[in-house]
């Protein structure tokens, strides 16, 4: 980046750019290169002039929120990368804390984790389905998160958003296309709609069961998926009436290794890495769970996980 680039990006940004920034430290998966920089966005409007700074100068830019489903290159990412901080990640009570059906606004960059304490603190039931899930509020609206039969759009009331094309908008839930780990009419480009934060909706409840619920789910996880805390999640998304990783262990891929990366032996939708995988590893280690898992089965398998 030209250095008066970067010195205009040094203007705009609220907290100090983090120049030639490694990523892995930022993504579960622990893998992955430098970005040409790195800031922490406080504010919508701080947002707004990062994006057009971007559009004018032709400087690619991409939000990871807390990487938990991403996958950086080993030769990292030509641009800037954004993080929310700490005042886009806010918790606001916005309905009589005694009422039927209980509105809380979420800024995009709140950890779920820290949300469901918050809720089950409150005893405010309707995200017990998220316990164990990583990630932050506005990747989970991005990916429609769920588990358990519960997903983040079951549970949205309305989303602030901010584009380059509309600028602010406030879209209300029939407006959000959402589909299975996809919303699906977020828009790209200029159009690409980016969560600043969203409005959901919650039901009073009781805080020892939400506990308990919580506690099951979590208990769930631990059985059923792999103990290596590097990984990007499930990998692979579930076909339409089957399991991914039931494909993959049928094709006998559990333990099966390129490099660092490795099928999970516990859970065979998990590539995790085993201490110093690459990025090109667990390409490799994907393009063989597709192949083989389309000759056993003839099931074409899609990765969930997003790529940087």
């Amino acid at each position: 980046m030209e250095k008066r680039l970067k010195e205009r990006l040094e203007e705009l940004a609220e907290n100090p750019v983090q120049w030639g920034c490694r990523l892995a430290p930022f993504t579960s998966f622990g893998i992955g290169g430098p970005a040409d920089a790195l800031v922490q966005v406080e504010s919508g409007e701080e947002l707004s002039n990062l994006l057009e700074f971007f559009m004018d100068n032709s400087i690619a830019w991409r939000f990871i929120g807390r990487g938990s489903n991403l996958l950086v290159a080993d030769s990292g990412f030509s641009g800037v990368v954004l993080l929310f901080g700490k005042t886009l990640s806010q918790i606001e009570l916005l309905s009589d804390p005694e009422a039927v059906d209980i509105r809380v606004r979420v800024g995009a960059g709140c950890s779920l984790a820290k949300l469901l304490n918050w809720c089950t603190e409150n005893s405010y039931s309707g995200l017990e389905f998220a316990a164990g899930i990583p990630g932050s509020l506005g990747g989970a609206v991005v990916m429609n998160a769920g588990a358990w039969g519960g997903e983040m759009a079951d549970i949205l009331s309305s989303i602030k958003v901010l584009s380059l094309h509309s600028g602010v908008e406030h879209l209300a839930r029939k407006k959000l296309d959402f589909r299975y780990r996809l919303w699906g009419n977020q828009g790209s480009g200029e159009r690409k709609r980016i969560v600043l934060s969203a409005d959901i909706c919650l039901k009073p409840g009781n805080k020892e069961a939400i506990q308990e619920e919580c506690r099951e789910y979590l208990t769930q996880r631990k059985l059923k998926q792999p103990k290596v805390t590097k990984n990007g999640g499930s990998f692979f998304k579930n076909p339409e009436g089957d399991s991914a990783g039931r494909l993959i262990e049928a094709s006998g891929l559990k333990g099966t290794r390129r490099g660092g990366a490795m099928v999970s032996p516990v859970h065979a939708n998990f590539l995790v890495n085993t201490g110093n995988a690459t990025a090109n590893d667990v390409c490799k280690l994907m393009d063989i769970v597709i192949r083989q898992v389309k000759k056993d089965s003839g099931v074409q398998l899609f990765p969930e996980v997003h790529f940087l």
